[in-house]
């Protein structure tokens, strides 16, 4: 008994000293922000947010953390509605010593924002990749994905060269992110010699749950392709009842049709849609694979666009401040995302560019037995 209780002592005193030596390994602290739709319809999009975050967190603490300060993390709820979502994001710059964000998942928000963000003069990186968030020219306003401008340039390419498209039908959802890249898109195939007329122009609304007198019109019109446009919840429910039709057109989605969220509520529905996409747990580059074991090997489940978005956009900011040569300086790590070059991150390879955006890649993506299958690397520059 005795013994035991030796032991047992000397157990709880190593735990304490290695907690200490831990506890000690780090000169002071550096205040991230994360927003998310923790609650709310959107929470499975928020549950990969908040997972990604910790994760960069874990992976960036685990090596001495930034110029040897601790990364901390707070984080506040956006729930489902863009009201909820600028009241977290402005909490969140008002927390003490917070240094820059991760601001919500859809652009919409994040332009709604952008003036706040402005006021404060804080860097914010945005999830959403709408190109109107680059009309908005904030400074302090970065996206760690690609820009619709390229991502519609992207999905033209893939609908004509990839699936032959030459009479597509374009579905989209009607809020900041689609409507900028379903013109995107049209303008991209407008330079590849394909004008699609407004007939086959479809649009739907966020609330939008039945889509079936939509798809009917598409599915009796003349149309050869659809390129579907939306976020991820949309997208699965356009799977489920582009199936009970039974289409029989190539079918290509934006990002959110390769997500995991998607592809999990669709089910078998999702099996057989191209995606042009941010991102897939398939993916084959050094970084991407690593992210991706890691994620699984934490979280027990694959990772998805919200996850690795908030990762990398993390990763940045560290990378910033170590340019920077600074944790506690705004102005300066704000500055320093413009050095960024050839940053190799698990969505992809980063390079600044004018427009704030630093993505320079996605993935051409098949739906294939539940999963995002990569079938190439398409670069915008």
């Amino acid at each position: 008994m005795k013994k035991t209780l030796i032991v047992a002592a000397l157990v709880v005193a190593l735990v304490a000293s290695s907690g200490l030596a831990l506890a000690q390994q780090f000169d002071g602290q550096v205040v991230f922000g994360v927003v998310a739709p923790i609650t709310g319809i959107n929470n499975m999009v928020g549950e990969y947010v908040v997972n990604g975050a910790k994760l960069a967190q874990k992976h960036i603490n685990e090596s001495g953390g930034i110029l040897g300060k601790e990364l901390v993390l707070v984080f506040e709820d956006e729930v489902d509605n863009l009201q909820a979502s600028v009241n977290a994001m402005t909490k969140i710059m008002n927390y003490p010593d917070i240094v820059a964000f991760f601001g919500s998942t859809y652009s919409s928000y994040c332009i709604a924002v952008s003036p706040i963000v402005l006021q404060n003069r804080i860097t914010m990186f945005a999830g959403g990749s709408s190109y109107n968030i680059v009309k908005e020219n904030n400074p302090y306003v970065w996206q760690a994905r690609m820009t619709d401008d390229q991502s519609g340039l992207l999905l033209a390419k893939a609908a004509t060269e990839n699936l032959g498209m030459k009479n597509p039908a374009i579905l989209y959802q009607t809020d900041s992110f689609g409507t900028g890249l379903k013109d995107q898109t049209l303008e991209a195939l407008k330079t590849l010699g394909i004008d699609v007329p407004a007939r086959n122009q479809y649009g739907f609304t966020n609330e939008e749950k039945n889509f079936i007198s939509i798809l009917s019109q598409i599915q009796n019109s003349d149309v050869d392709g659809l390129i579907a446009i939306g976020h991820q919840m949309p997208a699965a429910l356009i799977c489920q009842q582009v199936d009970a039709l039974g289409f029989d057109i190539p079918l290509l989605g934006s990002s959110s049709w390769a997500s995991a969220v998607c592809r999990e509520n669709a089910g078998p529905a999702a099996d057989g849609w191209y995606a042009v996409a941010d991102w897939t747990v398939e993916v084959a580059t050094e970084a991407g694979q690593a992210f991706a074991q890691a994620y699984f090997a934490e979280y027990g489940a694959d990772s998805d666009m919200p996850a690795v978005t908030a990762y990398d956009s993390i990763m940045l900011f560290k990378k910033a401040c170590e340019i920077a040569g600074t944790t506690t300086d705004r102005e300066a790590i704000n500055e320093a995302l413009k050095q960024i070059q050839d940053f190799p991150g698990a969505m992809s390879t980063y390079s600044y560019h004018e427009s704030r955006c630093f993505s320079t890649s996605q993935f051409l993506t098949h739906n294939q037995d539940g999963k995002a299958v990569m079938i190439a690397t398409v670069k915008s520059r």
